[in-house]
């Protein structure tokens, strides 16, 4: 029987649904990605899977002794405990457990065999079952397991550290390898790659690949679906629908499926539409003819029209109201909107950068890519605080951080601290010169409602306060983006949103993302943090995954590239002028990225139609895609055997 089932499940938060009828199935060994917008339900469906909420309605039905962990989206872990003790924390209290009942056995034992009866079989039977446990859990070599296990995660310098005293990324991979250490026969993780750098990312993904057991996850990260699960389940106005394959299959199909229901609803429409005209005709035929046949006729058709409309297919839903994105630009008087020379900084006794620098020219799009902790928030501030500075046109030589005269900047804050702590959110936008009414029709395009305005900035969501930054960029009219994880806590349609509405923009764009699909649609250069020092790099991200990334964030070994076409698509980007090609890699790879841009494009256009109510069109569109997918499947993997 499969690991966990749900058959009709449906929750509720008072009287607002949160999801109806969801029936799902996990088998051993699957990997599937659960996605929907943010409020949607994926952590009350996980918390469900998972035992911890049983205020549910439906079915919900567990092989015997199945062992679930749920790995939430922020760890804490326990005060005073080192890394290793957290890893052991169960495996010790199954040995205490153990020991306890062995105790018990040893009083038992002392009994006659008729004394002892069904109790001692009992307390014999729980011992078998805690001895079992704890030997899955490692047995006597539990801790070797662990720190072997804290060595493969990049940790095993962690190991007798305070675990308290981990960055968020450290955390979120310890409770990650600490729910592998509880042997659990299903894995359910919430938003897993929240905090992690690309290193971290890099082995996560790894992780899941390699884990033989089930693993559920809750991810608005587009790379890492497409890397690791097989299956995607979306949650969509209260119900569930699964694809096969990564996100980008998931993509296509959710296009097709959306286009062949629209063509089938406008022809059971059409044909209701004709029956109904045929029994109005009908009726009063039969009511100026008194003849019985016409009434035996008439009846007919009025069943043969409830059956129709019983069976008719479902009509579209309207596309969801959907996050708008523009921005302008105010014009540039300047070649340079960002010069940095001999910038230091230090922490106390811990030194960030010495004595470095790099330029950005006007209409340049770059990322700053580094590890967690190497210091580019703190550069994103100091040039966030120096633009401030020099906005009435100061360009100040001795300064190390110099911005453009005429650079109008408008950041987005990983802390979001651009707002005060005790304003509203109509009194941030007022003090920057907008009116209410103005204010709204603004907010109302990143999917606010009035009632907005009169919210204390720190009431709301994360996403919601990063998508209130956004709007305040956009209201600026920056020419200059400064944008540190600005996906950060947006579901996927937000996050596609936001590439849209930057692929349009003409200014200058700096950005710190750990969003690999996100920087590969935005950024066109990088600038690595590297040894205390900022190290140019002219080429896109996908390059420098292939060339230095993926190399640096993998010294625990190459992990076999597998997932979805957009995946891959990373992997083989055209090389740099260093790095010598195959002629005959190189010819697929030219061919790889006019299709990729091809089905990008078939997709967009897809959904266009559908919107459009144009359904032929956009299945016409989807069976392109689908097609091109086929296409690229086979280019890959042709590029992946014809590759040095």
């Amino acid at each position: 029987m499969p690991l966990i089932e749900l058959v009709d499940v449906e929750k509720d938060w008072g009287i607002e649904p949160v999801f109806s009828r969801v029936s799902l199935k996990i088998e051993v060994g699957d990997k599937i990605g659960l996605v929907g917008k943010n409020g949607s339900g994926k952590t009350s469906l996980l918390r469900i899977l998972a035992g911890q909420d049983e205020d549910y309605r439906g079915r919900v039905a567990r092989r015997s002794k199945l062992s679930v962990t749920l790995v939430p989206q922020r760890y804490e872990p326990p005060e005073g405990m080192s890394c290793l003790e957290v890893l052991l924390e169960e495996s010790r209290r199954a040995r205490a457990e153990m020991d306890a009942a062995a105790e018990l056995l040893a009083v038992d034992s002392t009994c006659s065999a008729a004394a002892r009866g069904e109790d001692y079989a009992a307390a014999l039977a729980l011992y078998g079952d805690l001895a079992a446990r704890y030997e899955s859990l490692g047995g006597e070599a539990a801790e070797e397991a662990a720190r072997r296990l804290l060595g493969k995660a990049g940790m095993g310098d962690h190991a007798d550290s305070p675990a308290r005293e981990l960055s968020g990324g450290e955390k979120n991979v310890l409770a990650l390898v600490r729910a592998l250490a509880s042997a659990p026969d299903l894995l359910l993780l919430d938003e897993p790659g929240n905090h992690l750098d690309f290193a971290g990312l890099a082995w996560l993904e790894e992780f899941i690949r390699g884990e033989r057991r089930a693993v559920l996850a809750v991810s608005h990260n587009r790379s890492l679906l497409d890397r690791t699960v097989d299956r995607i389940v979306e949650i969509h106005a209260g119900r569930v629908c699964e694809y096969s394959g990564g996100y980008s299959a998931y993509r296509v199909q959710k296009l097709a499926r959306a286009a062949g229901q629209g063509m089938d609803w406008q022809a059971d429409r059409k044909r209701i539409e004709r029956l109904e005209a045929l029994v109005s005709r009908f009726a009063q035929i039969a009511a100026a003819r008194p003849d019985p046949a016409w009434g035996k006729r008439l009846r007919a058709r009025r069943s043969q029209l409830a059956r129709e409309k019983a069976s008719a297919a479902a009509k579209p839903e309207a596309s969801a109201a959907r996050m708008s994105v523009s921005f302008s630009r105010a014009a540039a008087r300047a070649d340079y909107a960002l010069v940095v020379r001999g910038y230091s900084k230090a922490y106390g006794e811990r030194l960030l950068f010495e004595d470095s620098g790099f330029d950005l020219l006007c209409g340049e799009r770059a990322a700053l890519v580094g590890p967690n902790g190497s210091g580019k928030t703190s550069f994103i501030r100091d040039l966030v605080a120096r633009g401030d500075a020099d906005a009435a046109g100061r360009w100040d030589k001795a300064e190390a951080i110099r911005v453009g005269p005429s650079m109008r900047l408008g950041y987005c804050a990983q802390e979001q601290e651009v707002f005060r702590a005790g304003r509203t959110v109509g009194e941030e936008f007022e003090a920057l010169g907008a009116k209410a009414d103005e204010t709204f029709r603004l907010l109302k395009r990143y999917l606010f409602e009035r009632r907005i305005l009169d919210a204390k900035v720190e009431s709301l969501s994360g996403g919601e306060r990063n998508r209130l930054q956004i709007a305040r960029a956009v209201f600026l009219g920056a020419n200059f983006l400064v944008l540190d994880e600005p996906t950060n806590h947006l579901d996927i349609e937000s996050r596609e949103a936001l590439e849209e509405g930057l692929e349009d923009f003409a200014g200058t764009l700096f950005v710190v993302s750990h969003d690999r699909w996100f920087l590969e649609k935005v950024a066109e250069r990088l600038i690595l943090v590297r040894e205390q020092g900022f190290l140019p790099y002219e080429g896109s991200f996908a390059e420098y995954w292939r060339d230095l990334g993926a190399s640096l964030a993998r010294p625990r070994g190459e992990a076999s590239r597998r997932g979805g076409i957009e995946g891959r698509a990373e992997a083989i980007a055209p090389r740099g002028s260093g790095s010598p090609r195959h002629s005959s890699s190189s010819r697929i790879e030219d061919r790889i990225t006019e299709l990729e841009k091809e089905k990008a494009e078939l997709e967009r256009a897809s959904a266009r139609f559908s919107e459009e109510r144009d359904f032929a069109k956009a299945a016409r569109a989807a069976d392109k895609a689908g097609a091109l997918s086929r296409t690229l499947e086979k280019l890959y993997e042709e590029w992946e055997a014809d590759t040095p």
